[in-house]
């Protein structure tokens, strides 16, 4: 800590030598609670959640990254104060009821270094088109029941292969089922196994604040009806096809799919189109994923009371389709993702300003019906896009409009992230802990101001983190503050003590 306390209003010029010394953003203590829709620590603060994925998806390296002390530094440097980190089933159980130990170590691995840098960790049990037997990732081999069926996959992004595999919507329809196996246990008992499983070893670990207990649940094969509702409405929407036929034939060839979406430009049009498919989703929801849900974490509740539970809707709401999700569990957060459909195509620069409101928009709703606190599991995806800047940064300010906490996807190593034209809207100011309410916050890249009110309400620290040197603060109403930096990084904390008054600070960067 430099010792330097300010009196306030002030304007200051940091030329001061600051000590690198430990942030405060700390994880030592399993202390990340839920208070009404909000996280909250055992000081009662408000917590904002600013992570990011890292999820390994190469069976050829047992699902376990290459990630290393230098990744978990400038994670730390970049403000980053929890990550949603990867565990594969078939990597955690590779043949009926064995437990890999050695791939848990490779997990624990990275819960250290987490720890090591004061950042918390929720364990995603991921998976991408159910299996890495159709590109994917998830289920091991001997839970793969597609009957047979063959896996065709059609179109430019690899998430096409949902609607065009046979093989992937008969696997899920016989997980949904919980389909016996030749052990005589069901392929939900093994999935549920596995969790009272990781809760058994994480339960008292302070650093693994969360599960999260599916990676965007698919619908199986009730996706066919889906397709169809969409298309008619759109058709009904538009006049830029003539048939079912030619709309699904064009929509698989990827300029095309651009044109079709250039069509929406009316966002009820949208909205009437995600609309059509509620009803099949929420069917699914009702039937289907919450009774699985509840399985789940009853098998986790026998073992860990304590750990948060991240439950994801259907992945239709990823796009934008109201879930039907329910509460089952006192220390349930609501954990959708937010992605506009042209993610994942080579043309993420064009992706709607206002589509990308209305999801974040209707996750907002189904937070508010929940009455829980809400962190959007994924958001961007940019990767090695251009010309998206812009649009990361509208999703942050979206973002910071719900208050709500997020994990971008995904981690692809620093020197990518640090060198893309949208590490801005990763590697951002914002408040960390928040002695009260937290009123409202504001990150301005091009001008590198930041803005944040709260109404204090406990006798702790508000805590913001800068990612580089402050050049002017202004506290109202005139009050003491510090600064640390982050190791040897630009980057700072802004401690500010509680005296149970209204706070506002502009801070220039």
């Amino acid at each position: 800590m430099s010792g330097i306390y300010l009196s306030l209003v002030v304007i200051i010029v940091l030329n001061l030598v600051i000590l690198s010394i430990p942030s405060p953003c700390y994880a030592g203590s399993k202390d990340i609670s839920i208070r009404d829709e909000k996280f909250v620590d055992k000081n009662g603060r408000e917590v904002i959640l600013h992570g990011i994925n890292m999820v390994c998806k190469d069976k050829s390296r047992n699902y376990i990254g290459n990630w290393d002390e230098i990744d978990f530094n400038k994670l730390r440097e970049w403000g980053i104060n929890c990550i949603r980190l990867g565990i594969i089933w078939d990597g955690l159980e590779p043949s009926p009821g064995f437990i890999n130990e050695g791939y848990l170590k490779g997990i624990d691995r990275f819960i250290e270094l987490s720890s090591c840098n004061n950042i918390f960790v929720i364990l995603d049990m991921h998976q991408d088109l159910y299996t890495h037997k159709f590109g994917g990732d998830g289920a091991p081999e001997w839970a793969v029941l597609d009957g047979g069926n063959p896996h065709i996959h059609f179109g430019g992004i690899w998430s096409d292969a949902y609607f065009t595999s046979p093989a992937i919507k008969t696997a899920f329809d016989n997980f949904w089922n919980n389909t016996l196996i030749s052990d005589g246990s069901g392929l939900q008992d093994h999935y549920a196994l596995c969790w009272k499983s990781i809760a058994e070893r994480y339960k008292d670990n302070p650093v693994v604040i969360g599960y999260d207990i599916m990676n965007e649940p698919f619908i199986g094969s009730d996706i066919d009806k889906v397709w169809e509702a969409m298309k008619t409405k759109f058709l009904e929407k538009t006049r830029l096809y003539n048939s079912l036929e030619e709309l699904e034939k064009s929509w698989f060839d990827l300029n095309k799919r651009l044109e079709i979406m250039n069509e929406l430009t009316d966002i009820e049009d949208y909205k009437e189109i995600m609309d059509s498919t509620e009803d099949i989703y929420k069917a699914f929801e009702g039937d289907k994923l919450m009774p699985f849900y509840r399985k789940v974490v009853s098998a986790i509740r026998e073992i860990d009371k304590g750990t948060l539970l991240f439950l994801e809707p259907s992945v239709s709401a990823n796009i934008g389709v109201y879930s039907g999700i329910e509460k089952i569990d006192d220390l349930q957060v609501y954990s959708p993702h937010a992605y506009d459909p042209l993610t994942d195509s080579p043309f993420m620069e064009n992706s709607d300003y206002n589509r990308i409101s209305a999801i974040l928009g209707r996750h907002k709703d189904t937070q508010n019906r929940l009455g829980i606190p809400m962190l959007i599991g994924e958001w961007g995806a940019f990767g090695r896009s251009k010309d998206v800047k812009e649009i990361a940064l509208f999703i942050v300010k979206a973002m910071e409009e719900l208050k709500c906490s997020e994990t971008y996807w995904a981690y692809s190593g620093y020197r990518e992230l640090e060198d893309s034209e949208y590490i801005d809207a990763i590697r951002r100011p914002y408040p960390v802990y928040t002695a009260g309410d937290l009123v409202y916050y504001r990150f301005d890249a091009e001008r590198r101001s930041f803005i944040c009110e709260w109404r204090e309400e406990t006798d702790s620290d508000t805590v913001i983190y800068l990612p580089g040197i402050s050049k002017d603060i202004k506290l109202q109403p005139s009050y003491r503050f510090s600064t640390e930096r982050v190791d040897q990084s630009n980057a700072e904390y802004v401690m500010i003590p509680s005296d149970f008054r209204n706070k506002r600070i502009e801070i220039s960067l």
